[in-house]
């Protein structure tokens, strides 16, 4: 692998992904508003009874259902907003519409009465704010509920090709365990909340393009390409909400359906694709905050680390944030009978396969087991480290969690049959 001409492929795709979000969303600036605020009319009813509260539960009680209304009303209000500076000056500002007196819920209702007295603009300048092109298409053509429609539809339909494609090029026996991860998802929620969607939408179209391109995946450096592009495509659509999910699912597939390997090649492997994503996800997060910094002269460095500071810290309220606090916040979503039985009855199905794999091949029985360490050892680094953020947003954090219950049934899904003997 020559390492000079990475670094300039890798540098070339950076400025080529900076470039098209900075066009893209400024295309988005400049298509008109009062369609995508008629439509929002339209429904208003409904965002009434729904942000009556600062979250929505759409199975009541249910808080793995919560939806996070305040950035979806966020979202929306960054999507009208209007003023007379040019398409790129709001493209990079990603300005919004809020008065502090009011919820972010409140704001947007009033937005869309037209209400616009008391109301101040904020810039949201540090993310990029991918969703703005599509949602403003969306929202043009059809009304907000029919858009959630679509959206179950549409993630259904990607499930579906995804699980074409990897039957037809050899993860047929991990296609149980990528069902059981999107019901893990909550689909209901994903469908139902803006901001929840595009993770969903990234690693599904992974997973499609990793078994299409399955070939090329094995070489290492097209695997690096690969996940430094789902890393900057990440960043852009993402306002953080559990990002790791899009580098976890296709790199558990990608490592469970390769050839036997060694177990350093194995965990090296892994290694370098989690560098290429968190480079990817870094860069591109960086590339906003310099090309922000630039044009709207204020320093969103200071701004993106002031909110990284508080994003780590492991105080909330005066409440003390021990990791084993935070943790089962989280877990405690995934604590329920029916995840128990969708995650224990396809394990218990493979106890046989295991145990023959155990007694014919120990040494690569114990390879799978610590690869599948390293995959639930990921969410657990990234809660500790985002402790404050996985705390505060733990209705939709604890999907990162899904990353370790994949990995432990692709693991045992990749067993050999009890029938097949192993390959010397």
């Amino acid at each position: 692998m020559n390492k000079l001409k990475m670094i300039r492929n890798l540098t070339l795709i950076l400025l080529i992904a900076i470039a098209g979000g900075l066009a893209l969303n400024t295309i988005a600036f400049s298509l008109p508003v009062e369609p995508i605020k008629d439509n929002l009319k339209e429904n208003f009813d409904v965002f009434a009874s729904e942000m009556e509260f600062e979250y929505y539960r759409v199975i009541e009680n249910d808080d793995a259902t919560m939806l996070d209304l305040y950035t979806d009303a966020l979202m929306m209000n960054t999507l009208i907003y209007e003023s007379n500076q040019s398409h790129f000056y709001n493209a990079v500002a990603a300005h919004h519409s809020f008065n502090e007196d009011q919820t972010m819920q409140q704001t947007f209702l009033d937005l869309v009465k037209g209400k616009t007295e008391g109301k101040q603009t904020y810039a949201y300048a540090r993310y990029w704010h991918g969703y703005l092109l599509p949602l403003k298409i969306a929202l043009s053509a059809m009304t907000y509920l029919d858009f959630r429609i679509l959206n179950l539809f549409l993630q259904i339909l990607l499930l579906g090709i995804a699980v074409k494609v990897m039957s037809e090029k050899g993860g047929k026996k991990l296609i149980i365990p990528l069902l059981v991860a999107f019901v893990f998802l909550m689909p209901v929620a994903t469908a139902y909340c803006l901001q929840y969607s595009f993770i969903v939408y990234i690693t599904l179209l992974s997973v499609i393009f990793l078994f299409q391109f399955r070939e090329r995946l094995n070489k290492s450096e097209n695997a690096f390409y690969f996940f430094f592009l789902i890393g900057i495509i990440t960043n852009y659509f993402d306002l953080l909400t559990y990002p790791l999910v899009t580098f976890g699912i296709p790199a558990v597939l990608l490592l469970f359906t390769m050839e036997r390997r060694t177990l350093l090649s194995s965990i090296g492997l892994l290694f370098m694709i989690g560098c290429a994503w968190l480079s990817g996800y870094a860069a591109m997060w960086m590339g906003k905050w310099t090309v922000a910094t630039l044009v709207l002269y204020q320093n969103i460095y200071l701004d993106a680390f002031q909110q990284i500071v508080l994003r780590t810290n492991d105080e909330v309220k005066n409440l003390d944030l021990t990791y084993s606090l935070v943790l089962n916040k989280n877990l405690e979503l995934l604590q329920r009978l029916p995840y128990a039985l969708l995650f224990y009855i396809p394990l218990a199905v493979k106890i046989p396969a295991m145990i023959s794999h155990l007694i014919q091949d120990w040494k690569a029985f114990v390879q799978k087991l610590l690869l599948t360490l390293c995959f639930v050892v990921f969410p657990l680094i990234w809660i500790l480290v985002l402790r404050n953020h996985s705390f505060m947003h733990y209705f939709y954090t604890y999907r990162i969690l899904i990353i370790a219950s994949f990995a432990i049934q692709c693991a045992a899904f990749s067993m050999p049959s009890v029938l097949k003997r192993p390959k010397n």
